[in-house]
């Protein structure tokens, strides 16, 4: 070829026919790849950064499928939470009705405490002095006084007058004689006449009257009974003249009752100033009034005792025996402290002494606190500790027949017994917590069948947990997931199962006679409620899980595009303007070859000039 010569114009056309021929070849690979780049020789840097971009997104593709599983391993896990939830509740619903089904006949250890309680009795004291209740209002007696000097001094004329006295049955008469033979019944002077009336009246018989000294020309009489007056009468009393000097009787006055009852028998006391006797129910001090309330039927038939106060002799206390009661009434009562309203059974010796408090709990429920001491609302008395006991609703508290403070418990809640150390020693008792054992004795059969009922659904909780499985992960039965979000594992998200079969959930089977207890019912509902929690707690685990796998999802699937995109940007061609490239390197083919023509015939013009 290197023989042939061409012309220079022919030799460019040539050169730009076969350029364009390139350029169309280029052009026609671009259109039928669509790729502006298909090799590194094409453009290195694009070929190279495109293929990095896709074997990326490549990887990423390949890991949606493990996040696809993932959360259907989780949506089955969510799945058997639901179900287990609904299980759970219907546990809850079989307890609740086992619960409020009739008991049968179930025995508890009683608590009872170690101490005999006394009986209570009846134990009143004034708040003031007798005498000092009594001077309010005193009575007072009937006097005598006697002045015989008249007699005396008539002497043989006035022999054989009489002088007579009477008092609450007593009645003496006495004769004048100046001689002085001085008998039992005989005077001759004022001081023999007080002999003999000492003698009949103030020692005779316990005495009806009190004597006084001589003052003057009389000496006076005074009675002990202010029921009762005196009667002076004899002819001494009836004659003329001066023989009656002297002689004269004054009436008792009443003063104000102290007024006591037994609710059979009622009885007056009067305070007087001096002479109080207690057969004619009068009295000065405190033990005066004890004697006389002693020697009437309010004692010997109606079983009251009164004595003065062994620690305040001027108070009085007056006691009586299991079921006697006494009533005051009257100014003196009042007035010394005693009220008005009836008393009895309002002592016991042992717990009228205590002060502090015994405090019950049972179970989770508010504890039980009485208060021991004689202030208002305290507990005095056997009686009122029996009411305070009796009032709780959570036991069954008494004093009972033995006359012990026990608790026969109604389920096998602890019972925990606390308080003053004082108290519980009296009453028998040690502080610290019990746990009351249950022993059935006939069962109920609503609550065994629903026991039973009970026991199966566990098992049905046990196999639905092994059941949610999926793909071999079951994530609510103790398996654990991890979920690679990147090509190198770096980027990941590990979920850790839980096992929520019965033991997990914290549920056990119900044995022997449990559900006869409602203690063992309760304790059971608390056990249900705790499993519902933690199965609301692992669902929305994972369902905050769930999002997270989700958004990755997402996120990876946006990033595959945008890896692809970056990548066919790269690579890709523009077909509009290849097209356009194509048909303008066409036309210059075609320019190309009728410019080559034209330049073929210059060089055959030259040829006919020599033909």
């Amino acid at each position: 070829m290197s023989d042939v010569v061409l012309t220079a114009g022919v030799r460019q056309n040539l050169l730009s026919l076969q350029n364009t021929a390139s350029l169309m070849a280029i052009t026609q690979n671009r259109l039928a790849t669509g790729k502006k780049v298909n090799s590194a020789l094409d453009n290195p840097v694009s070929f190279f950064t495109s293929q990095s971009l896709n074997d990326r997104a490549n990887d990423l593709s390949s890991l949606l499928d493990s996040i696809g599983q993932a959360q259907q391993t989780l949506k089955a896990a969510g799945d058997g939470i639901n179900s287990l939830t609904k299980m759970v509740q219907s546990a809850k619903s079989i307890a609740t009705q086992a619960l409020q089904a009739p008991k049968g006949t179930v025995n508890y250890t009683n608590i009872t405490g170690t101490a005999t309680l006394p009986a209570d009795t009846l134990m009143v004291t004034s708040s003031t002095s007798i005498a000092t209740a009594g001077a309010t209002s005193p009575s007072t007696q009937a006097t005598a006084t006697l002045d015989v000097s008249a007699l005396v001094a008539a002497g043989a004329a006035a022999d054989g007058q009489t002088l007579s006295l009477s008092l609450n049955g007593v009645t003496k008469t006495y004769t004048f004689d100046h001689a002085g033979t001085n008998g039992t019944t005989t005077f001759d002077t004022l001081a023999h006449l007080r002999t003999e009336v000492i003698a009949d009246f103030q020692t005779a018989g316990g005495g009806v009257a009190t004597v006084g000294a001589v003052v003057g020309t009389a000496f006076t009489v005074t009675s002990k009974d202010v029921a009762n007056d005196f009667t002076i009468g004899g002819t001494a009393t009836t004659g003329t003249g001066t023989q009656v000097t002297g002689t004269s009787a004054t009436a008792h006055t009443l003063g104000g009752a102290f007024t006591v009852s037994d609710g059979t028998h009622t009885q007056n006391f009067y305070y007087v100033a001096s002479g109080a006797v207690a057969a004619s129910n009068t009295f000065t001090t405190a033990t005066d009034l004890a004697n006389a309330i002693n020697g009437t039927t309010l004692n010997s038939l109606g079983g009251l005792t009164a004595a003065a106060n062994a620690s305040n002799a001027a108070l009085l206390d007056i006691t009586g025996a299991n079921g006697v009661s006494v009533t005051f009434s009257g100014t003196l009562a009042a007035a010394a402290g005693y009220a008005t309203t009836a008393y009895s059974n309002n002592y016991n010796s042992v717990i009228s002494a205590l002060s502090g408090t015994l405090t019950v709990g049972i179970g989770t429920n508010t504890p039980h606190t009485l208060t021991f001491g004689t202030g208002n609302g305290q507990i005095a008395t056997k009686a009122a500790l029996n009411t305070a006991l009796a009032a709780f609703t959570d036991v069954t508290g008494s004093v009972n027949a033995a006359n012990n403070v026990n608790f026969a418990p109604t389920s096998s809640d602890d019972i925990a017994i606390s308080g003053t150390g004082s108290v519980l020693t009296a009453l028998g008792l040690s502080s610290g917590t019990t746990t009351p054992v249950a022993t059935v004795i006939t069962p109920n059969s609503t609550r065994s069948s629903l026991q039973t009922d009970y026991n199966n659904l566990l098992t049905q909780i046990d196999q639905l947990a092994r059941d949610a499985s999926y793909n071999g992960v079951n994530l609510i039965y103790g398996d654990s997931l991890k979920v690679v979000f990147n090509g190198d594992a770096s980027s990941s998200l590990t979920i850790q199962g839980v096992k929520l079969d019965s033991n997990g959930l914290g549920l056990t089977a119900i044995a022997t006679t449990g559900f006869q207890d409602d203690k063992v019912v309760n304790d059971t509902l608390l056990k249900l409620d705790a499993s519902l929690a933690a199965l609301r707690t692992q669902s929305s685990k994972f369902g905050t899980n769930v999002a997270v796998v989700q958004t990755r999802q997402d996120f990876t699937k946006n990033l595959i595009n945008t890896l692809q995109t970056g990548s066919d940007n790269l690579v890709l061609a523009d077909s509009n303007e290849e097209g356009a490239n194509m048909l303008a390197l066409q036309t210059r083919q075609q320019l190309s070859t009728t410019a080559l023509t034209l330049a073929n015939q210059a060089s055959q013009a030259v040829l006919r000039l020599f033909g």
